[in-house]
């Protein structure tokens, strides 16, 4: 078995896992609100469901004169160097929402993401960028009634 298929293999394991756990937490609460144990369902049931559905494609070998580029033309020092600025930057936009709240660390990080490291449009990535804090605040913050951290500004 090739290291893809292990991977999968893990992935669908540990979704499956995940999602047979979650019950314990409670899956629904009073008057049929979301419970602690949704969450956890939900994303264990789409790891495992999405594992499970690349298993079923043929292992694709990459070609010799391409191996290692990727469909953007990266290679792999390229996505190195962007997987550590991903990284920093997530733990800067962390360290931010005491100060900004998570909404607008959470759309300035993905601003910085697709502006800077992938490169893309200043217009295209402000609303793509508010788009996602719009999406995570109408989420969490209005249809399942989590507080989220304001910050210091209170918005």
């Amino acid at each position: 078995m090739s290291a893809q298929r292990w991977l999968w293999t893990s992935l669908v394991v540990l979704g499956a896992a995940v999602a047979v756990s979650a019950p314990v937490y409670g899956v629904f609460g009073e008057q049929g609100r979301i419970g602690p144990g949704f969450m956890p369902l939900a994303a264990g049931l789409v790891l495992a469901v999405l594992s499970a559905a690349q298993l079923r494609h043929p292992v694709a070998e990459a070609e010799p004169e391409q191996a290692g580029v990727d469909d953007a033309g990266r290679t792999p020092a390229r996505r190195a160097w962007i997987l550590r600025r991903v990284l920093v930057l997530l733990v800067a936009a962390v360290a931010l929402v005491p100060v900004v709240g998570l909404v607008w660390a959470f759309a300035g990080l993905v601003l910085l993401i697709s502006t800077w490291l992938e490169g893309r449009n200043l217009l295209s990535s402000l609303v793509f960028s508010a788009a996602a804090g719009a999406v995570v605040w109408v989420i969490f913050g209005v249809l399942l009634a989590v507080p989220l951290p304001t910050g210091l500004i209170g918005i």
